[in-house]
C-alpha cells in the first residue's frame, strides 16, 4: 500500500500543471474537455485527459507526430478507467506505442 502510494505522489509531481481554463478562447479545446472528462472514472485521469487536451489544442503546433499520437492514445484510452495504476499502465503503453 506505502509503494502505491509513493508511485502515485511521484506521479502527481511529475506531471505538468496544466493551464487555467479561464479566459480561453478555444472552442476545440472545449470541446476536447467537454468530451473527454464526462466519462472519467478518477481525478488521475481526469489530470491526464486535461493535460492532452491542452497539449493537443493550446500546444498542438508545437508537437512533434509522435508526441500528437501520444495524447490522442491518452484520450482515447484513459476516459474510463478508475485506478490510479491503471492509468499509469495506459499512460505507459501509450509512450511505448509512440516512442515518448
Amino acid at each position: 500500500m506505502l509503494k502505491l502510494a509513493y508511485l502515485f505522489v511521484s506521479i502527481t509531481l511529475a506531471a505538468p500543471l496544466s493551464t487555467p481554463v479561464y479566459g480561453s478562447d478555444n472552442p476545440d479545446y472545449d470541446q476536447c474537455i467537454l468530451r473527454s472528462l464526462g466519462n472519467s472514472q478518477s481525478s488521475f485521469a481526469a489530470q491526464q485527459i486535461s493535460n492532452s487536451c491542452n497539449a493537443l489544442y493550446r500546444n498542438g503546433a508545437m508537437l512533434l507526430p509522435r508526441e500528437r499520437a501520444y495524447h490522442l492514445c491518452v484520450l482515447q484510452n484513459v476516459q474510463t478507467v478508475r485506478g490510479a495504476f491503471a492509468v499509469n499502465e495506459i499512460l505507459h503503453a501509450c509512450r511505448r506505442q509512440n516512442r515518448m
